[in-house]
Parts: structure tokens; sequence; C-alpha cells
């Protein structure tokens, strides 16, 4: 087994739950360094979020926006704007249906505040107490009651006309993004949350992303390995040979990993990489 290149998703598994990384991660991040092996993120999140953990981290590069916008420490790599002709009539369905929408540009995340507030880290630890068979009802909350408080940004049509939009945020159950996904062929609709549905270009997704970096970096996907927990890891999963589920990750994705390693609380990431003989040192295991 020859590795090149490892990617990291972000919630749930390069972080822990209170939003931090663990030390296990930091050393083994480090200890691939040190043996020229390539380390980047695959996440839905965009790349002005990123920049933080390329840095800290010294990572080469960041899928973002599940494949939309991929950049290294030197470079934007690859860009894909969402298909312009879709975006009014998303909009409307937005406004019919009273739905909260964002949208995802390089610069950050526009539009409706209840979403970014569910981006940040309280939101993001009060949803993980949250059992996912409630998804229906939360949405039901956040769109009749805190959007009164809250209002969505209601120049959305300025937004899309002024801005490169690479992705867009929707508030809906998975019953809701079905319906979505036949009536707009053009997109791909990939969740990470229960609550909500990452809207992108058509084909697009993390593993295309990878293998656009893979071409620039010369490395294939059998030379690749991978760490996730959501849905919208599940095309990654089960693309690369050497594919890693997170124990806290949902069943789909646990099922379309080659491996499950422990939680994202417990040292998951290095667990793993000493399993498959690419770090070395042993962790901490009575914490």
């Amino acid at each position: 087994m020859e590795i090149k290149a490892v990617f990291f998703d972000i919630d749930g598994t390069l972080l822990t739950d209170n939003r931090t990384i663990s030390p296990s991660t930091i050393s083994a991040i480090n200890q691939l360094k040190k043996q020229g092996i390539l380390v980047g993120l695959a996440t839905g999140r965009g790349p002005r979020f990123v920049l933080q953990y390329m840095a800290s981290l010294g990572m080469d590069f960041a899928v973002t926006y599940n494949g939309q916008y991929i950049l290294s420490r030197e470079k934007v790599l690859f860009m894909q704007e969402l298909p312009k002709e879709d975006m009014p009539a998303l909009i409307e369905y937005a406004k019919k249906y009273k739905k909260d929408l964002s949208f995802g540009t390089a610069f950050g995340v526009a539009g409706s505040r209840i979403m970014s507030f569910g981006g940040g880290n309280l939101a993001y630890r009060l949803t993980r107490m949250i059992p996912p068979s409630w998804a229906g009802l939360v949405n039901f909350i956040f769109n009749r009651f805190i959007r009164k408080v809250s209002p969505q940004d209601k120049e959305q049509l300025r937004i899309i006309s002024e801005r490169s939009i690479y992705q867009m945020m929707l508030l809906a159950t998975e019953r809701e993004t079905r319906k979505l996904a036949s009536q707009f062929p053009n997109l791909d609709f990939t969740r990470s949350s229960p609550y909500a549905v990452d809207i992108i270009s058509k084909g697009n997704s993390k593993l295309e992303g990878i293998k656009r970096v893979g071409k620039q970096y010369h490395f294939t996907l059998d030379e690749v390995m991978v760490f996730g927990d959501s849905n919208n890891d599940l095309e990654m999963l089960a693309g690369v040979t050497y594919s890693v589920a997170m124990k806290n990750g949902t069943r789909k994705a646990r099922q379309a990993a080659f491996y499950v390693t422990d939680s994202n609380n417990h040292d998951g990431i290095f667990k793993a990489l000493e399993h498959f003989g690419l770090v070395e040192g042993g962790v901490d295991v009575s914490q």
C-alpha cells in the first residue's frame, strides 16, 4: 500500500464535538507530512472557513463546497459556479415554502442569518444532541418561528447577480430534498446534516474534487486515503480504495467505507492511520 495523499472531512471527523482538533490528530498529520504524504481537506464548508485549518496544520490543499472550489496554500486550483439559470427558480421555491437559503461565495456565506448561526459552534453542539428523527420538527420551528425574529435576507437576486455562487444551502428535510432533485435535474443535492441540503453542480462531489487534485499533484485514487462521517462523504468513501468512516458517522457512511475507526472524540483518525501503518507511537486511550 502506497499512500501519497490523505483527505479529511472537517465536521464530525477532523474536529471533535467540542470543535477542537485532538492532540493525536495533530501528531498524526505531522507524521504524515514528515513522510512526504500530502494532507488536505474535503468538506462542504467554504474556502474562507478552511483557511484557519490549512494554516495551523500546514495542509497542502482543500476541496471545499463539495468539490466546487479547490485551493492550495498558494492558489486556487479549480472553481465551478452554480448555473445561473437555476438560481431564480430555487429562490422562488424557498420563498414559496418559507425556506431559508444561503449562498456560498469565495469570501463566505451570504443570505440566511439562521443558517449562518447554524454553521457556528453553539448550533453544532446543540444539533449533535438532537435525534435525526426530529429533523422535520426542527425545520418547522426554524422556518415558522425563528425566521420571524431573524428574517431571510431579501436581496437574494442582487447577491446572485453580483457574486460568484459556488454552493447554495437550503433548510430542508430528506423528503423535501428528493422533491427538489426531481425539479432541478441540472443540480445535485447532498447532505451533511439532517436539517439542511447543499446544492451543487450536477456531477460534482468531494470525490470529483479529489480526482482533480490528483491530476495536478500526480496521484491516483488508489494512492489516497479519505476520512468522513456524513452522507455528503458517500461518493468519496465508496470511490477511494482506502476510505475510513468515523464510528460517529451515519449508517450509510459506515457502510460505504473500507474501514470504520473510532469516533471523532476518541482519536479515530490516529487509530485508523496507525492501523494502516502510516503513523506510530500510540495514543492515550484512557482519556
